[in-house]
């Protein structure tokens, strides 16, 4: 004898699984964006290398404790950043 799911259940187990990828899209975004902040001044300092298509570093920079930026090559727009704690 072989079961079989009803209807209404498995719209259910459809609808439960589409609402757990839904958070786990949305916790991802989340973490990506807080990954990506700007550093905070006199608490920490940051870098980030830019790369051309081939993946060679042509650019980069880094915001130091003070708040000052300093850049090398082609830059491009800063983030995502390295962060790391001052000293």
């Amino acid at each position: 004898m072989t079961s079989t799911v009803s209807g209404s259940r498995a719209r259910r187990i459809r609808f439960r699984v589409l609402q757990g990828a839904m958070l786990a899209f949305v916790l991802v975004m989340l973490a990506g964006t807080t990954s990506a902040r700007w550093p905070i001044p006199g608490v920490e300092w940051a870098e980030w290398t830019n790369y051309d298509a081939a993946g060679n570093a042509i650019g980069g920079g880094r915001i130091e404790c003070e708040g000052d930026m300093r850049t090398w090559g082609d830059p491009g727009r800063p983030g995502p950043f390295t962060l790391y704690p001052c000293p």
